[in-house]
């Protein structure tokens, strides 16, 4: 076999790993890992003379690899030890991916395919949820640990409501913007999966993430009195959903009376997610307070967490449930600009992308994440940092660049 046999080879199986990655992000934790893994040993041997030139083209892989750079720094100052920062270092890695798939996904069939991966895994999802919903695995060996009241499949609810919604918005988009003859079926699927996050499932995060896709949808796609048309359509929907469903219902209430109970530093929130996550918000900020401008190091976090709360009843923690607050816990100011330096240069290069349906997409994924960044700390986990780095990889390889691979 030749040099050039072998970087075929490589580039091939690269490509197959990289579209399979995008079904089985929202299943198998497993069988990502095992992607991943082939897919950083292919791609650097397939494109590793390339990769300097590709990066350095693309603004948005750049920044990832910045802010990842700058998290690496933060292992060998403030509250922790090297080897704890590059623990939490290692939740980070998947920043590493945008720019390892930029000779994959711009080719605009594979992008393509990369979309139907993702879709059709979203797509058995939902048909799943909707099965364990309507009991049909009631009475055998599968899924039975998975109850009617909250039909989550792969995932737990959050992360099941943060990918559904965005499925949903996918497939209305599709509906725009497709000739096809599947365009009906995907405004059934969108309608189903928006059904199946705000009736049926019940992370609240998810409820959140998709009211501001359909308000972004809105706001793109028309003139200013169609969007107060649409913004008026969509209250008198949400009234609708709200008054019809007793789960969506029950979840908003529990989280007002959560709030209304909740008073600093009383402790004994262990039961109330949002008692919880104002007692992290309120510690986390006194961090800051005392850290403003390099953090306490990338994985000083939870130590410094631990002082806050020294002879208090409130709950230890290893985040605080928002991704800006724990940026600028462990890297200062400096470490929150690069991750919204990030955000912002995606949105701005959406625009280039070479279709409006990748520009929505786009654009569409950094308001599912910046917006579960409020209430999660979305890239420490798994699922919905690979979501956000592959969808990205995938989206911004679109960009137009200086050099064209073959």
């Amino acid at each position: 076999m030749t040099y050039t046999d072998f970087s075929n080879a490589n580039r091939k199986i690269a490509c197959i790993s990289a579209v399979i990655l995008g079904f089985s992000l929202p299943i198998s934790t497993g069988l990502d890992s095992i992607l991943l893994l082939l897919l950083l040993i292919t791609a650097s041997l397939g494109w590793h003379i390339q990769y300097t030139s590709l990066v350095y083209q693309n603004s948005v892989a750049k920044s990832a690899l910045m802010l990842f750079f700058i998290l690496l720094i933060g292992c060998f100052y403030g509250n922790s030890t090297p080897t704890e920062g590059f623990k939490v270092l290692g939740k980070y890695d998947d920043l590493l991916l945008f720019g390892l798939l930029l000779p994959i996904f711009s080719n605009s069939q594979l992008r393509r395919y990369g979309q139907y991966a993702f879709m059709i895994a979203m797509g058995i999802t939902m048909l799943l949820s909707y099965m364990i919903w309507l009991k049909v695995f009631e009475h055998t060996q599968f899924f039975s640990n998975r109850l009617p009241d909250n039909p989550v499949v792969f995932k737990l609810h959050i992360t099941h409501g943060i990918l559904m919604g965005f499925a949903a918005f996918a497939s209305a988009v599709y509906t725009i913007y497709s000739n096809s003859k599947m365009r009906w079926a995907m405004a059934i699927a969108s309608i189903l999966a928006i059904s199946n996050v705000l009736l049926m499932t019940q992370g609240r995060t998810g409820y959140i993430v998709t009211f501001a896709l359909t308000a972004y949808l809105i706001f793109s796609l028309f003139n200013w009195r169609k969007i107060l048309l649409g913004l008026f359509l969509l209250i008198i929907a949400s009234t609708l959903i709200y008054s019809t469903s007793p789960r969506l219902q029950s979840r908003i209430a529990l989280s007002i009376n959560e709030a209304e109970l909740w008073k600093p530093m009383q402790g004994n929130n262990e039961t109330s997610s949002i008692g919880t996550r104002m007692d992290y918000y309120t510690n986390t900020i006194k961090i800051i307070q005392k850290n403003p401008l390099l953090g306490v190091g990338t994985g000083g976090f939870e130590t410094a967490y631990d002082k806050e709360i020294i002879g208090t009843n409130v709950a230890r923690s290893n985040n605080p449930h928002n991704q800006f607050l724990l940026f600028f816990a462990q890297i200062g100011i400096v470490g929150l600009s690069a991750f919204l330096l990030l955000l912002t240069l995606a949105w701005q290069s959406a625009t280039r992308l070479p279709t409006m349906t990748e520009t929505l997409l786009a654009r569409g994924l950094l308001i599912t994440i910046a917006t579960g960044c409020l209430f999660n700390s979305l890239l420490l986990d798994h699922t919905e940092g690979l979501f956000f780095a592959w969808l990205c990889g995938l989206l911004f390889s679109g960009l137009p660049s200086k050099n064209t691979l073959r």
